[in-house]
């Protein structure tokens, strides 16, 4: 009873925040994704998806498990983000298209993608997963997505290593998802479909070979299938009311790097609006060299995102945008133990790796 209350409490919050009246929950952001997969296959005979080139390797490996191909699309320069403009094109020549996966990735807003509301006949996807939004830091049109995916997994802005949320408006859907979460049998995250993972991405990511689609359904059901554990619940609620707290926490340490790195010859991989960021990321021509400097002071710095275009269709020249990001790709953390000094001591590491 105890955990209803809280869920129909979360409910009224986001609903408020999003204009969304459904919410699902799920064991993961990726087992929301796949439940849209089955839930498309369904509604559809259509069976194209439209992704941009730079994100999170997983949602194309479901969709494409899932019997989907992947239309990757390069990202803008700018910003990272989907290009709307060609997006647009895509559509007009392609019928089968059956969603588009919109990631607001590094929390980047684009006044464009008002454009993508109330596409007749394709369901537009909209990934949040590493960000996050409040009142103060976004107006109606940010929110855009037919469906909205929320992540409280591993190392994202709640780092709860448990649960996703889809929010939409869709009954139908609402429906759909509560069956297939009761379906589920995977409690948590199996070991061995993490080390297949693993081993599959050093091989088709890092050294770049051949992609096997078979091997993928070796991992993909254990490690994405993951039922809501509904004890969790609690953590979630927490989580959501500490928005406002963690979106000035994160936007002052953001307004530091941007200070303390700026004019460094690094460029900024984040929009003048934002929602709450993820990491601070920048694009840097001596990324190694910048990596193994920082790592050596203890600090820990990641360096993804792929080239998915390449990945997926060996056709690297058609997203020279992704391209130049996985070449120059840097994160830093944006976590509660970050602080001005620890920042201004990366900041002179990097003047010492240019």
């Amino acid at each position: 009873m105890k955990n209803k209350l809280i869920e129909k409490k979360i409910v009224s919050k986001l609903s408020k925040i999003s204009s969304k009246s459904k919410i699902n929950f799920f064991g993961r952001a990726n087992s929301a994704i796949w439940t849209i997969a089955s839930y498309l296959k369904k509604k559809t005979k259509k069976r194209t998806i439209i992704l941009p080139s730079t994100m999170c390797i997983s949602p194309s490996i479901i969709f494409l498990v899932n019997g989907f191909k992947l239309l990757f699309i390069d990202v803008e320069k700018k910003n990272g983000l989907l290009d709307i403009e060609k997006t647009k094109k895509q559509i007009k020549k392609n019928n089968d298209i059956a969603a588009i996966f919109y990631v607001n990735l590094f929390g980047n807003k684009e006044a464009k993608t008002s454009q993508l509301k109330n596409i007749k006949d394709i369901l537009v996807i909209q990934d949040l997963a590493q960000t996050f939004f409040n009142k103060k830091d976004y107006n109606n049109s940010d929110v855009f997505g037919d469906m909205i995916i929320l992540s409280f997994g591993y190392s994202k802005i709640f780092d709860l290593n448990h649960g996703g949320i889809v929010l939409s408006n869709n009954y139908d859907f609402y429906n759909y998802a509560h069956k297939f979460n009761s379906k589920i049998r995977n409690n948590k995250v199996s070991e061995i479909a993490k080390l297949k993972y693993l081993k599959w991405y050093h091989e088709v990511v890092e050294k770049k070979k051949k992609l096997n689609k078979n091997i993928l359904h070796k991992f993909a059901s254990k490690l994405y299938l993951i039922k809501f554990n509904r004890n969790k619940i609690n953590r979630i609620f927490d989580s959501i009311n500490k928005i406002d707290n963690e979106y000035k926490k994160r936007k002052k340490l953001l307004y530091f790097y941007r200070k303390f790195f700026n004019n460094q010859r690094v460029k900024f991989l984040h929009s003048k609006n934002t929602m709450i960021p993820w990491r601070f990321s920048f694009l840097i021509k001596n990324k190694k060299k910048f990596l193994k400097n920082v790592r050596d002071k203890g600090y820990d710095a990641s360096s993804y995102y792929p080239n998915l275009g390449r990945i997926f269709s060996n056709k690297s020249n058609l997203f020279t945008n992704s391209d130049d990001i996985e070449k120059k790709i840097v994160n830093l953390w944006l976590t509660n133990d970050y602080n001005i000094k620890k920042i201004k001591d990366q900041s002179n590491i990097l003047k010492d790796s240019l």
